[in-house]
């Protein structure tokens, strides 16, 4: 499995994050980690100097490969947050019945009466898809067009090229349903400028909105009250008490916006069609009818002191602090192993602020969360881009595939050239053995062919005969014959006259018998008559058994007998026992001198 590494970014109104995740066949790593921080968001060259610093974990930005980049399996692709206070949500309810092909045209034509702002400068998705037999609703997201381009411009002023747009809700949800959120759940995420509150049930992001109250509002209240400038406030937000003064004043600002929030996501559950940001709802004493809600705070906000145990008690709901980079160590498949000590160290500082940027990445890589606000243009863009590089990589790989080709090649030609001429070489060693070895072969083949036993009609009507002896009972009329070349497909037919049923029925028995026909299929029986006579005439078709051959060889040419003693051994049909010839003995060659001695005699 080809690893698949995601670079998200969530640009805050004060700091710039960064976690770059990566999965492999051992599931998903958090691999490296960066935070950089500015002074101002709405000074775009201090965010783009600030933002220089935030690939230096990753050496450069991952969008300026080099050469080994373009053969490089693993896939890397940078993904970017989108704040939810820049985000329309609207429920669009009662829409037809509809695949998830036809959905995508529908929520098209039904969003251009539902955006808030003109559908030239919109930019929208949806998610949250509910189905009943006759209808469908979803959950439409929409934002203006420009706000994202702003973002993607400060990006590509570093030359990266971002490959989708998530939304910071359903980033926030991404990683709290991987954090094991099983209950109702409204995660909190306190901001520097905004704070996001979402909903989850059964793991789905079931109402968002975000309103404008964060850390920095706390700041700048302590700095106006202790008369302190706003780094010293910020220093001194964090030891005092969420119940004490300067700080009560924000608490109880926050207070009431989560009432506000918790009712509004109430009615919205009730009636399936609210407005997701539906501000005109009182907070007054809110009727929660969730079963046993939880509250989760995150963010740089939720460190106030003592916030968790003052919310508890004012909202009568169990609230605590969540970690979301602990929550899904402990919860998901999703290792932490920074490359770096200096990495882990900022992790532990800034881990519980990594909701949106680790959302946003395990959003990249869940192929089942398709909610991205990146616009068409520049995604057939990068689609584009992308092929290019893939035909510039595969020419390439090509032109070294071809070059390398070559050189083995010619290599490979001058190795076989030598082999083949040691191998021409040797055959010509072998070419007079082979030459006699072919002329003895010839020989025993012709001679295999003359001895090689072939059937003619005359084996069959012999063997016929022998059944056929008493010809006042059986006779036959007529013979034919045809494939005898080829003994297992010859078929016999012959013609047969009877005295009787009984006459008849014992030949074809003979038949059957004779090892030599088989498959006898006699046609249907006539009679006719004769000088007062009843005749009985039937039509006999058969073949030859695969051992007929054998059995013809055998009889055509019968083994001579030779009498034995009873107490020699007797010698098999195929293998005759012969004795070899004894050697001449010393009395013949003292016979054979006699002889010649008594020759001379005589002539003299």
């Amino acid at each position: 499995m080809a690893k698949k590494q995601v670079v998200a970014i969530d640009v805050g109104t004060h700091t710039a994050k960064m976690v770059q995740l990566e999965q492999s066949s051992t599931g998903v790593h958090l691999i490296n980690a960066n935070f950089v921080t500015y002074q101002d968001a709405d000074d775009r060259y201090q965010v783009a100097q600030a933002l220089e610093h935030l690939w230096e974990p990753l050496g450069k930005p991952p969008n300026q490969g080099n050469l080994r980049a373009l053969f490089n399996r693993d896939k890397s692709e940078v993904v970017l947050a989108l704040p939810r206070s820049l985000v329309s949500t609207k429920r669009l309810a009662n829409l037809p019945a509809a695949t998830d092909d036809q959905l995508a045209n529908i929520v098209e034509i039904a969003a251009e009466a539902e955006l808030p702002f003109q559908v030239n400068e919109a930019i929208f998705t949806y998610h949250d898809v509910r189905r009943t037999s006759d209808a469908t609703s979803v959950e439409l997201i929409s934002t203006r067009r420009s706000s994202v381009t702003d973002y993607l411009n400060l990006l590509e002023q570093n030359g990266v090229v971002v490959s989708g747009v998530t939304p910071s809700m359903i980033a926030i949800a991404e990683v709290a349903a991987n954090g094991g959120c099983t209950k109702p759940t409204f995660i909190v995420d306190i901001g520097a400028r905004y704070t996001d509150f979402c909903f989850l049930e059964n793991g789905i992001l079931r109402f968002s909105r975000s309103f404008r109250l964060g850390g920095n509002n706390l700041s700048e209240h302590i700095s106006r009250t202790l008369n302190i400038d706003t780094d010293a406030a910020a220093e001194e937000k964090r030891h005092i008490s969420a119940d004490e003064a300067p700080t009560s004043t924000w608490t109880a600002q926050l207070i009431s916006e989560l009432q506000r929030s918790i009712a509004a996501a109430n009615l919205q559950r009730e009636q399936g069609a609210s407005d997701a940001e539906n501000d005109a709802i009182e907070p007054e004493n809110p009727t929660l009818s969730i079963t046993e809600p939880e509250i989760w705070l995150s963010g740089g906000g939720a460190r106030v002191p003592d916030l968790a145990p003052l919310l508890e008690t004012e909202l009568n709901v169990p609230t605590m602090l969540w970690h979301p980079l602990q929550a899904i160590e402990q919860h998901a498949n999703i290792k932490i192993e920074p490359n770096q000590a200096e990495v882990r160290a900022l992790l532990d500082e800034y881990g519980d602020t990594l909701a949106v940027p680790l959302g946003v990445g395990l959003s990249a890589l869940n192929p089942a969360v398709d909610v991205s606000l990146l616009p068409k243009e520049t995604a057939e863009t990068i689609t584009q881009t992308a092929r290019q590089r893939q035909i510039f990589a595969t020419a390439g790989l090509g032109i070294l595939i071809i070059g390398g080709a070559l050189f083995g090649g010619y290599t490979l030609q001058r190795t076989q050239k030598h082999r083949a001429e040691l191998v021409d070489q040797r055959l010509a060693s072998y070419a007079q053995p082979m030459a006699a070895a072919q002329t003895q072969l010839g020989r025993e083949l012709a001679l295999t062919e003359m001895l090689t036993h072939n059937i003619s009609p005359l084996d069959i009507l012999h063997a016929l005969s022998e059944m056929f002896r008493d010809r006042t009972q059986v006779a036959w009329t007529n013979f034919n014959i045809t494939n005898l070349n080829v003994p297992e497909t010859a078929r016999i037919t012959f013609n047969l006259e009877g005295s009787s049923h009984n006459a008849i029925n014992s030949l074809l028995g003979a038949l059957g018998s004779s090892g030599v026909f088989t498959n006898i299929r006699p046609g249907e029986v006539t009679t006719i008559t004769q000088e007062r006579k009843q005749i009985f005439q039937v039509q006999v078709r058969c073949n030859l058994t695969a051992s007929a051959v054998k059995t013809f060889a055998k009889k055509r040419y019968p083994m001579p007998e030779v009498p034995m003693d009873e107490n020699e051994s007797v010698a098999t049909e195929d293998e005759p026992n012969i004795e070899p010839p004894l050697p001449k003995t010393d009395e013949s060659k003292n016979e054979k001198v006699e002889l010649e001695n008594k020759e001379n005699e005589d002539d003299r």
